[in-house]
């Protein structure tokens, strides 16, 4: 069956391209009635003539930029005000300056002059500022105003004295004349020794006082050395304020505590600091005996006030040993 089939379906194949093949050859040999379309050839395009524009646009110039001012500063003259064009006379006048005046941690002698040898003309309250008007050459003593414009002098070395960089110094008054002894003829044995120069009141004693800007401590320091201008170690200074107290280890490389604090300082150097910010007091300082930094076996010098400021904070206070 499978073979018949197959011989059939050939036979159909062959007839229908037959059929294809005569129709397909009419097609070709027939000419429709002898019409037969035609392409209409497209126009050749002509460029019209170049025409002048109608709107002529000028072609723009270009414009330089115009600069941009710059600032400059323009330095015053020397002798200008600083006070701004609009600041008032009376916002001037409500901010004064700052007076030089100066403060005793206690009672202290006013004299007539800048020295021990002038007469003692009246007492300085504790605590109590005073104006400073004037000083001597080396500033050992200032000169203050007292009551009724009367003038009077202290000593700096027990005051403390602020905002005086511009105190000027002035005539001091004459010393006054000590009336002339008596001579006395007097013959010394022939192997008398010679009398004795009279001995300080303290082994110790201040020879230079300065304060310094604020770094954030509250700390005294200085050198301590002999008549001679030799260091001199295993001296401790304390620093008070009212019931505070703390007290520096020794001068010099000696060391203090199982740690040897201060072992690697400079001969006859001491540094003392009390805290890590500014504490504003009136401190005294003075050379002292200790054995643990806490009790005082001795005291070795008077006691000098300098004041602590927030501005300045550090004090450079140098001794001398007297003997």
């Amino acid at each position: 069956m499978k073979a018949r089939y197959w011989s059939l379906a050939i036979i159909l194949i062959l007839v229908n391209y037959l059929i294809f093949a005569a129709l397909f050859s009419w097609l070709v040999d027939s000419d429709f009635g002898g019409k037969h379309s035609t392409r209409t050839p497209a126009p050749t395009f002509t460029p019209a003539p170049a025409q002048p524009p109608a709107i002529i646009i000028p072609t723009p110039t270009p414009v330089p930029p115009v600069p941009t001012p710059t600032a400059t500063r323009v330095l015053a003259p020397a002798n200008a005000s600083t006070q701004p064009e609009n600041a008032s006379p009376d916002s001037a006048a409500a901010q004064p300056d700052i007076e030089p005046q100066l403060v005793a941690p206690g009672t202290v002698n006013i004299r007539s002059g800048p020295g021990t040898n002038y007469q003692v003309i009246g007492a300085l309250n504790a605590n109590a500022p005073v104006q400073v008007t004037g000083r001597n050459q080396d500033a050992s003593w200032w000169q203050i105003e007292i009551n009724n414009g009367a003038i009077g002098w202290v000593a700096s070395s027990v005051v403390s004295a602020s905002n005086t960089e511009s105190i000027p110094a002035v005539e001091a008054p004459p010393p006054p004349v000590a009336a002339a002894p008596a001579a006395v003829a007097v013959q010394p044995a022939a192997d008398a020794p010679p009398a004795a120069p009279e001995k300080p009141k303290y082994q110790f004693e201040p020879t230079g006082w300065y304060d310094d800007g604020n770094a954030g401590l509250t700390r005294f320091l200085g050198d301590i050395k002999d008549v001679n201008g030799n260091p001199v170690n295993g001296v401790f200074v304390q620093a008070k304020c009212g019931n505070f107290s703390a007290i520096s280890f020794p001068s010099g490389p000696v060391g203090w505590g199982p740690f040897q604090e201060g072992g690697d300082w400079p001969a006859g150097f001491y540094d003392l600091t009390v805290d890590t910010k500014p504490v504003p007091c009136i401190w005294t300082l003075t050379v002292v005996d200790t054995d643990d930094r806490q009790t005082i076996k001795a005291v070795l010098s008077e006691s000098v006030p300098v004041e602590i400021t927030a501005e300045k904070s550090i004090v450079t206070a140098n001794w001398r040993k007297n003997w």
